[in-house]
């Protein structure tokens, strides 16, 4: 290939046609900043009680279908959950990883981490739950026929299943028609495959690895984006709410603005606001006012949920019972003096619970399912009357396997007759070992002196050796170590699917918390349990407390300041300079060597002897930097080869390599997460000739295209806003426009 500049008139290049020989990866380090999320402040006190009592008296549940974050209508899941009470649940096919991102330079994988936390906290204003399949956006796509191309049926159809099998939704809404109307090729998968989902969920003899099946009771499509005058339901989510003092378009446009890659920040307007759905199947043919008409969608109709026939009349009279003790719970509920309803919840409690373990026999899983969730909610409710509020704090965000973490729970509540702590522990997903110990004398952060608790606890949690979790990453001997990192990034994708481990978390956002508490609280002669994750808690200057997830890391992570290396055909030798950073993410001294090795396997690149200088890192965050010669030998032809990078230590039981560099992805609107990629470098040899010249590159969302440029001979400026307005362009001989 042969590229030549001319100081004719100025070209204009797009990136794209730049990407066959760049394939820049787009995952960078962010700089740790202060981390908080979006409160749940629809959901605290006297509000928070008022909508668990309104929700408890009916078991409505929705789930609404699209293909990418933002795709949701936000107005009608915050009009769902807050104004129907119904458990509400929007499924996206992908989590948004093709899309532009205007608040950094993550792009791909690592933006889908971002978008997934986006619609987290989006969630936690709207009141609605969240669940993905493993479908990849590769990106803008025009076509049905292009989508189905790239997204196995199959896979999708099955993983949209799972989704409604485990959710378990009485109504099912799809975002999109599965026609051009649609716009977007995937938006038009998203409408073609959720009506056959709906089916296949109900078929035992279908994706038999997706659950138990699950009759959906009514289906509907949503009206486009062009309007609903002609939808048969039209609902009003402008609707007033008086308990939240707010409509549900308000809130659900304050969630819409957590999507703050895509810039979708909106106004919250006032006054009526419709979404219109028409009915495919379910209903009973007359006009409606509700997605749940026609429908029992009162405890007492769990009975027929679960096919109770005329030898189970005493579980209905159970039922009712329940269903007569939580409604006089709600009519009887005074904000100011919440303890009055208290001695019926507690009855209604111990009535829920001796349902939900009763043998109902083959069928009634449905039925137990609400039950779970109805006891649940409850137990929520009496500790919300009561005022109980648990923390669980560790002295650290970070460890790395062998290392421990102090851990401070503690439990407070307006102190009364009838109300006790009975037990506090910590319970692990991974097998932590956990031992209770007395409370430390050092004071952090994590252990507040001045935080008087009723009960406390406190507990030293090891992080195991083999800290097994999502995938592997690192080696210690022969055996394979793990680490955690976003569940669906823990294999290498396979085109336009992610790799899902065998996990109870498919199809959600991310794996549970590592640690939580687990608290034991009796009132008035009835035992509570209650959870708590384990949290990392700070005070940042400007934004005040700041709390963040438990993370295991690697003891070492390394990365390389170059992802790509572009030389031209030469007959002679050509060395380039690559430059590792080492950083020490453990509390443990470490001592290794620095690795480069060439997966290509080829005789054609020469390491420099400096990949075995020692290295010594003393404390946790210090870093080294060693660099590394790379040489191509004389007269290669054009080729691409892989460079891998890679540190091995000592200072454990075994020798430790790893080939990993860790990516931080922290925003103040989300939560901080890590993800894991091989630390490495491409080397692109090209039958390449160039004059020189001088490029202009205007920075779209963010690349390292300027770079590859450079490398490849051109004197790179990069061109800014007033140059475009009022600069001289003629001194470039191209301009390249970016992503």
């Amino acid at each position: 290939m042969k590229v030549k500049t001319h100081k004719s008139p100025v070209r204009i290049v797009s990136t794209i046609s730049l990407l066959f020989i760049l394939c820049v990866s787009a995952s960078l380090v962010i700089p740790r900043g202060a981390n908080a999320q979006v409160r749940p402040v629809n959901d605290y006190g006297a509000l928070g009680l008022g909508q668990l009592l309104k929700r408890l008296n009916t078991t409505a549940s929705v789930m609404m279908i699209g293909a990418h974050p933002d795709d949701e209508d936000s107005a009608l899941l915050a009009y769902l959950a807050r104004g129907e009470n119904a458990r509400t649940a929007y499924l996206s096919l992908t989590r948004g990883d093709g899309g532009q991102n205007i608040i950094g330079p993550e792009l791909f994988e690592s933006l889908g981490v971002i978008r997934t936390e986006e619609l987290l906290q989006a969630r936690r204003l709207d009141g609605a739950e969240q669940y993905f399949t493993r479908a990849f956006d590769y990106g803008f796509s025009k076509t049905l026929a292009e989508a189905r191309q790239k997204w196995d049926e199959k896979v999708i159809v099955c993983d949209t299943v799972r989704a409604i099998r485990t959710f378990r939704p009485l109504v099912v809404i799809s975002r999109f028609s599965g026609t051009p109307a649609d716009g977007h090729g995937q938006h038009q998968y998203s409408g073609y495959i959720t009506p056959i989902a709906v089916k296949a969920a109900a078929d035992p003899k279908q994706c038999t690895d997706s659950g138990e099946p699950w009759q959906v009771q009514k289906f509907y499509v949503e009206q486009g984006f062009g309007g609903n005058d002609t939808a048969s339901l039209k609902l009003n989510t402008g609707a007033y709410d008086p308990i939240l003092g707010r409509s549900y378009f308000e809130i659900a446009m304050e969630g819409r603005s957590q999507h703050r890659s895509q810039g979708e920040g909106r106004i919250e307007f006032h006054g009526e606001q419709f979404s219109g759905l028409n009915l495919i199947f379910g209903g009973n043919g007359n006009a409606e006012t509700s997605p749940f008409d026609g429908l029992n969608t009162t405890i007492k109709g769990l009975a027929q949920l679960g096919g109770l026939v005329d030898s189970d009349e005493s579980v209905v009279i159970k039922l009712v019972e329940l269903e007569s003790k939580i409604k006089l719970a709600g009519a009887n509920y005074r904000p100011a003096e919440p303890t009055g309803i208290l001695p019926d919840l507690l009855t209604a409690l111990r009535i829920g619970r001796l349902l939900e373990t009763l043998r109902l026999g083959s069928g009634r899983n449905g039925m137990r399912f609400v039950l779970a969730r109805i006891n649940r909610e409850l137990t929520a409710a009496i500790a919300k009357i009561v005022g109980v509020q648990i923390t669980a704090f560790a002295d650290k965000e970070t460890a790395a396997p062998g290392e421990s973490l102090m851990t401070a729970v503690k439990v407070f509540f307006p102190k009364r007759d009838g109300v006790s702590v009975k037990e506090i522990d910590l319970d692990s997903v991974n097998q932590w070992t956990v031992t209770k110990v007395g409370e430390p004398t050092e004071n952090n952060s994590a252990f507040v002196k001045r935080e008087i608790a009723n009960s406390s606890a406190y507990f030293m949690a090891s992080v195991p050796m083999r800290a097994g979790v999502t995938s592997p990453y690192w080696l210690i001997g022969d055996s394979t170590r793990e680490i955690i990192q976003p569940y669906w990034l823990g294999e290498f994708r396979e085109h336009d699917h992610f790799r899902w481990p065998s996990t109870k978390s498919r199809g959600l956002p991310f794996d549970p918390p590592e640690l939580s508490a687990r608290v034991v609280v009796e009132i008035n002669g009835t035992d509570l349990t209650l959870d708590q994750p384990v949290e990392f808690r700070y005070a940042d200057p400007t934004r005040g407390e700041i709390r963040r997830e438990i993370n295991v890391v690697p003891p070492v992570s390394i990365s390389l300041d170059q992802a790509l290396l572009i030389l031209p055909q030469s007959d002679r030798s050509q060395t380039r300079r690559l430059v590792m950073t080492i950083t020490n993410n453990g509390s443990k001294q470490v001592k290794g060597v620095a690795t480069l090795s060439d997966l290509t396997r080829s005789r054609d690149l020469v390491f420099s002897a400096l990949t075995s200088k020692p290295f010594e890192l003393k404390k946790k965050g210090e870093q080294t930097t060693i660099p590394l010669d790379v040489t191509i030998t004389a007269g290669k032809t054009s080729g691409i080869y892989q460079i891998l990078a890679g540190v091995k230590i000592g200072d454990y039981k075994t020798a430790y390599v790893t080939t990993r560099e860790m990516h931080v992805i922290s925003y103040p609107h989300i939560q901080t997460h890590r993800f894991y990629t091989l630390a490495g470098a491409r080397v692109d040899v090209l039958d390449i000739k160039t004059t020189g010249g001088k490029v202009g590159y205007i920075m779209g969302s963010g690349d390292d295209v300027p770079e590859a440029i450079r490398q490849m001979g051109f004197d790179v400026a990069m061109v800014e806003e007033k140059d475009l307005a009022s600069g001289d362009l003629s001194k470039y001989d191209s301009i390249v426009v970016g992503i």
